[in-house]
């Protein structure tokens, strides 16, 4: 009785832990340019964006070489598709580096 119960447990834990992780979707990408006016991203329209969306920014915290975290940074957003794979954005607050990860959430 035991054995069936840990793997009724064990099933209904693996499928509310993949419908969660399906239940939402992240779009990643990459700061490619920065300048002192504008930067750019390698996410466009073929990845969802549209105008006026708002993406996270994260860095890696590097000590000795290694990664040791990934930290939020900013909040950036969406001011000109350039084409399918690229973007302008706009630095709503926070920090930004040419190479920091933009993630958008879509539900």
């Amino acid at each position: 009785m035991k054995r069936y119960t840990f793997v009724i447990l064990t099933m209904l834990t693996v499928t509310l832990l993949l419908g969660c992780s399906l239940g939402s979707n992240v779009t990643k990408g990459s700061v490619i340019m920065r300048t002192a006016s504008e930067a750019h991203i390698n996410l466009g329209g073929d990845d969802g964006l549209q105008v006026g969306d708002t993406l996270t920014v994260w860095r890696d915290e590097r000590y000795a070489g290694r990664t040791t975290r990934t930290v939020r940074v900013g909040k950036v957003r969406v001011v000109r598709l350039l084409d399918e794979r690229h973007s302008v954005i706009e630095v709503l607050t926070g920090t930004l580096q040419e190479r920091d990860t933009v993630e958008k959430k879509i539900r």
